[in-house]
């Protein structure tokens, strides 16, 4: 495992002048040269995938060929052939190469997605993105592996030519989708794929502790924005995702806090300021408390366990 001296390296997607973000693909560092029709060759991404770092983005990498190791948020995931991989903005994650990769990365910003794709369900309703139920990986047969070839080979063509229509990259990332949420919930056992929903205004909270759970702590701050009451947040959530909000929430906050014990060189102290709570003892009995390990002990047992 490698670590990074202070902060975890945040990379953001370019910024262009058109008001919408724009969506980029890439292909592997150590794949070879994919060659289309046209002056311009697509890409190497120009970030440093074998080292943590997160994004402020979505990722959808498809990997057509390849061996070795996918780490996302400590989960380590064996690549084996076809099969492709998402990623939401904020996790940390890495690429071990044991063998050439071939395929692409797909990077877009939610804006983008909905933008052209307004009649679509959000990005936080796809089971591979949706916080609670995460599915980051899809294996792909042979006939499936093939499909997706070729939604991207016209995607790229688009995107490298000189006259890209934007509104047309948006609807093949839509329809992308579209067919990966597909094949997710088509794969799952009967009583997997009913559990795969939630209702909207769980759907929602999970949307706003996602991007808000570093400022927002308190169970009413969400209702508030919900436009309900905390105790009725509250009991969708429980029969929604077996937990309470405030342990939802909470969860959050340590699995960021564990990020940067493992990822970074940050004290516990500003981990704690990191994560708007001020009182850094608070921060470290709440930690023990979930985790049966102080902050300074977790990051000695995680570094040590994966040298």
């Amino acid at each position: 495992m490698v670590f990074v001296s202070d902060a975890i390296p945040v990379h953001s997607l370019p910024k262009t002048p058109s008001q919408v973000p724009a969506l980029k693909i890439f292909r592997f560092k150590n794949s070879t040269d994919i060659q289309h029709d046209g002056p311009v060759s697509l890409p190497i991404t120009p970030l440093p995938t074998d080292a943590p770092h997160r994004h402020t983005y979505y990722e959808i990498l498809f990997i057509e060929e390849g061996q070795g190791f996918h780490e996302i948020d400590f989960h380590s995931y064996n690549i084996q052939g076809a099969g492709l991989h998402f990623l939401t903005p904020g996790q940390v994650h890495l690429l071990t190469f044991s063998s050439s990769f071939q395929g692409y990365i797909v990077a877009f910003s939610e804006d983008f997605y909905t933008f052209y794709n307004p009649m679509n369900p959000s990005l936080s309703q796809l089971p591979f993105f949706q916080p609670a139920r995460r599915q980051p990986i899809i294996t792909l047969s042979g006939s499936d592996k093939h499909y997706f070839h070729n939604i991207l080979e016209n995607m790229v063509a688009d995107h490298l030519s000189t006259e890209t229509d934007q509104a047309l990259i948006g609807r093949y990332l839509g329809l992308l989708l579209q067919k990966c949420a597909f094949l997710t919930q088509h794969n799952a056992q009967t009583v997997e794929s009913s559990a795969l929903s939630v209702p909207e205004l769980a759907g929602r909270f999970q949307e706003l502790v996602e991007k808000n759970f570093r400022q927002m702590h308190e169970v009413q701050q969400y209702a508030s924005r919900l436009a309900v009451t905390p105790d009725y947040l509250s009991k969708i959530i429980k029969k929604s995702l077996g937990i309470s909000c405030q342990e939802y929430i909470l969860d959050k906050l340590l699995l960021e806090a564990k990020r940067l014990l493992v990822f970074s060189n940050l004290s516990s102290k500003e981990i704690a300021y990191h994560i708007h709570m001020d009182d850094p003892s608070y921060f470290s009995r709440i930690f023990k408390k979930k985790t049966g390990l102080t902050p300074n002990e977790y990051r000695e047992h995680v570094r040590k366990s994966t040298i």
